[in-house]
């Protein structure tokens, strides 16, 4: 969706909650709901997934074809 219908919409909910308190309250209501809910993570592997991406991962660095990113290269680049 463009922002100019975005903005336009934005209005429009702005306009309608406006001339109904009630709708307001429950709006307020609503969003706060939604904002607690938990979201699952976004990946989720089973252990058998899991093990097979670590077995892939271990034979990548045994044939010398891994790519990646020691602990101390992070911490050097991303300092806190």
């Amino acid at each position: 969706m463009a922002t100019i219908e975005l903005n336009a919409k934005e209005l429009e909910l702005f306009q309608e909650i406006n001339n109904d308190p009630n709708l307001l309250e429950y709006a307020l209501i609503s969003i706060r709901k939604i904002k607690k809910k938990k979201l699952p993570p976004p990946c989720q592997y089973t252990v058998e997934e899991l093990r097979e991406r670590l077995e892939k991962a271990r034979k990548e660095v045994e044939d010398g074809v891994a790519i990646f990113t020691t602990q101390e290269e992070m911490e050097s680049k991303y300092s806190l």
